[in-house]
């Protein structure tokens, strides 16, 4: 499923006051979410219905792996339901934790959590807009990544920021670190 990207074209349009073909624009706001969510681990936009499966690392707890978590749909291990959780946050907790499956006074191995859930920012957060902005900003206006163009008396020296387009700065970094996913239970796809 292809997320959309984190600004319009318009948008874009109006940050580097210029006019920008509207496939170059697609393109480098496609390129610079693709950047952001991978550095960040996170969609951000809002899904509905995902479905992850997770392995039990922590006996108490499974820790969903995108931010934040609106809903909780279903829980499955194997072919049963569980409808004996809670979740808290970004974790789904049992009583009893997660090897100890109802009707049974064993602790098997679960294998594998199938959740399926609802998370994302329903609208996109403004420092995260502003990062993807400044990232296709960067390669809409300096696409070739030249440092400098001369032609006669004329001369335009690009800043060294706005040079390899598609890395993202520390400051960028620095915006989108709330954002990042740091640990959690491991999923699998």
């Amino acid at each position: 499923m292809a997320l959309p990207p984190f600004a319009t074209a318009a948008e874009l349009a109006a940050a580097t006051q210029a006019d920008i073909p509207e496939a170059t624009a697609d393109l480098a706001l496609a390129s610079a979410s693709a950047i952001i969510r991978g550095w960040t681990r996170q969609d951000i936009t809002r899904v509905s219905d995902d479905m992850v499966m997770l392995r039990v690392l922590n006996e108490s707890e499974l820790v969903l792996p995108q931010r934040p978590v609106v809903s909780v749909s279903q829980v499955r291990v194997n072919s049963l339901v569980l409808q004996d959780w809670v979740l808290s946050g970004e974790r789904l907790l049992r009583t009893g934790g997660w090897r100890r499956l109802p009707g049974t006074t064993t602790y098997p191995d679960p294998g594998l959590v199938e959740v399926t859930y609802t998370h994302g920012w329903e609208e996109v957060p403004d420092d995260v807009r502003a990062v993807c902005l400044d990232l296709a900003s960067m390669t809409v206006t300096n696409p070739t990544g030249l440092r400098e163009v001369a032609i006669d008396d004329y001369r335009r020296v690009f800043a060294s920021e706005t040079l390899g387009s598609g890395t993202l700065s520390d400051a960028h970094r620095s915006m989108l670190t709330p954002y990042r996913r740091r640990f959690g239970t491991v999923g699998l796809r």
